[in-house]
């Protein structure tokens, strides 16, 4: 073989077929995307006097179109349509699907004067991941920029390739709609099963913009509230977020909204079919409202500890709050989570690990994946000191069926945890390099991590350029769960690689 060359008898002639199998379905996608960012032009119907900000608009979405389609029929290759992407490739799609929703989206900040590239690229990035830390003051900000925030956080909250893969039906779908952590079926076919959900989750959203109309609430605070709310993605149109409104109906439609984005999408399906059985004794379902009973006596007693208020407002403050950050939203009822004792920062942290149900908008390790550890480790402890002449079977109750929890589902759930606090470990490092005191680093990098939101300040429009990214690569970390980014990258590092040896 010579060098720079491939083997003989490998023919070569142009980019292989992952490669443009690759660039056919993320080209596909960015049209999506591209056209997707011209929603919020909707608002000058209402607001006509913020037309300037129209072109903000117009021009990157344009962009990302055209070269999209570019780059999906200029170099078309006839053995990419039949290509099998691998489950790394998939991956890759994955990445970079959310990579050029996260650049195109951040465009319009960048263009209209209100944010720097960096700060921008957080700003779209905290709101596609749904984890909702800003660096904007939304009191008196441009609605139309209001709304694309909102709109960012409804399609990353359900997820980028779910949208995609509800629009754009090819053989390539089920692995590239596995990657972004969907994985129960609804129905039969990928296709059938991303448009259920994105039916159901937006007629939940629809259901929220009433009921806060209802309540008095403004209609475009509604609909970017609800659209918030359900992604439990925790935007606010108001610096002080749902704590403005001062009202117990507006927190309790919050807080169904925010229970109904965390619960798996697949339990919401069973709902609306009315197998109540089914749902109440899923495995999650028990443990997720005893994690919420649990933690909101506790922190409503010591807020009455230490703030001298009745345990009923405090037990009203401290719902919304377990809610909130176990459903990663991060709306808030409180001034500030900067000024919480110790203990109730302790407890908001473990919420943020733990997360709700696998399979929704939530964020952190998940309630499936902890349940199934800690099962294992039991497990494990049994088989050791239970007797040599005893035999077990490993059961738990999934969407109202016994199942066997295989050795692999353990293997895995205990990697994924390992892994996720390695990472948080390695974030609070470099938070407290940049000027954090621990609790500021862990809470802050927990709330990224988790994409949750709330913060203790670290993370404000001062913040320098390497704690934004941390702070945004800890966000895509979370919201991908991991795997797929590093995957992704291996995969996208080695094509390169290898592109550039035939070049040679």
């Amino acid at each position: 073989m010579q060098d720079g060359l491939p083997p003989r008898g490998d023919r070569y002639d142009g980019p292989s077929s992952s490669v443009q199998a690759i660039a056919n379905y993320v080209s596909a996608s960015a049209i999506i995307i591209g056209a997707f960012e011209m929603v919020p032009l909707i608002v000058l119907i209402w607001n006509p006097q913020e037309v300037r900000y129209a072109p903000y608009f117009i021009a990157p979405s344009l962009i990302v179109m055209v070269l999209a389609y570019l780059l999906r029929f200029t170099r078309a290759d006839k053995r990419a349509r039949t290509y099998q992407l691998t489950d790394k490739e998939a991956a890759a799609c994955t990445f970079l699907i959310w990579v050029i929703g996260i650049i195109a989206y951040s465009a319009p900040f960048v263009l209209a004067g209100r944010l720097g590239p960096i700060q921008a690229l957080f700003e779209s990035t905290s709101g596609l991941t749904t984890t909702g830390l800003t660096l904007i003051d939304p009191d008196g900000y441009p609605h139309i920029l209001l709304l694309h925030r909102s709109l960012m956080q409804y399609i990353g909250g359900v997820g980028l390739v779910l949208v995609l893969t509800s629009v754009v039906a090819n053989n390539r779908n089920l692995k590239v709609y596995n990657t972004e952590a969907h994985t129960d079926r609804l129905l039969p076919g990928t296709v059938a099963t991303a448009r259920a959900i994105l039916c159901i989750y937006t007629a939940i959203a629809l259901i929220g913009i009433l009921a806060y109309i209802l309540t008095g609430m403004d209609p475009f605070d509604a609909v970017t509230t609800a659209l918030s709310a359900i992604s439990t993605g925790g935007f606010s149109t108001h610096s002080f977020s749902i704590a403005f409104y001062d009202s117990i109906a507006v927190e309790a439609i919050t807080i169904v909204l925010m229970l109904l984005g965390c619960t798996n999408f697949l339990l919401l399906f069973l709902l609306l079919r009315r197998r109540f059985r089914s749902v109440l004794t899923h495995i999650e379902t028990r443990a997720m409202f005893g994690v919420i009973v649990l933690s909101t006596v506790a922190i409503a007693l010591l807020f009455c500890q230490s703030d001298q208020m009745t345990f009923l407002h405090g037990l009203r403050l401290a719902l919304f709050q377990v809610i909130s950050v176990l459903s990663s939203c991060g709306y808030q009822t409180i001034p500030s989570f900067s000024d919480l004792d110790s203990s109730i920062i302790l407890i908001l942290i473990a919420l943020m690990f733990i997360g709700a149900m696998a399979g929704s908008t939530a964020g952190g390790i998940k309630l499936y994946r902890f349940i199934i550890a800690m099962k294992g480790l039991f497990w494990n402890f049994q088989e050791r000191f239970g007797g040599s002449d005893q035999v077990y079977c490993h059961r738990i109750d999934r969407f109202g069926k016994r199942t066997i929890c295989t050795e692999k589902e353990i293997r895995d759930a205990e990697v994924y945890i390992v892994t996720y606090v390695m990472i948080f470990m390695v974030g609070c490092f470099i938070f407290s390099l940049c000027g954090a005191s621990m609790q500021e680093a862990a809470f802050d990098f927990a709330s990224c991590l988790g994409n949750t939101g709330v913060g203790s300040g670290f993370i404000d429009c001062d913040s320098g350029p390497v704690e934004l990214c941390v702070a945004s690569i800890g966000m895509l970390l979370g919201r991908l769960e991991i795997i797929p980014v590093f995957a992704g990258i291996a995969v996208l590092s080695a094509n390169m690689r290898r592109q550039a040896g035939y070049g040679k």
